[in-house]
């Protein structure tokens, strides 16, 4: 299966969070389309692709 952005993630774009991290607030990241959303699901709306829930450079 191929996903593709279909650009319909811009409306769900994530508020900025200052000096915070973004996924102790509720953000996820799409890997795909490249940005913070706040979504209830585990899956991008715009293109299907599991949502990063958590840092990759946690310690």
């Amino acid at each position: 299966m191929v996903y593709i952005c279909k650009g319909v993630c811009d409306s769900l774009k994530g508020e900025k969070i200052p000096n915070g991290s973004k996924y102790g607030y509720g953000q996820k990241r799409c890997t795909l389309c490249g940005i913070f959303m706040t979504v209830s699901g585990f899956r991008c709306p715009c293109c299907s692709v599991l949502l990063r829930t958590k840092s990759r450079g946690r310690k």
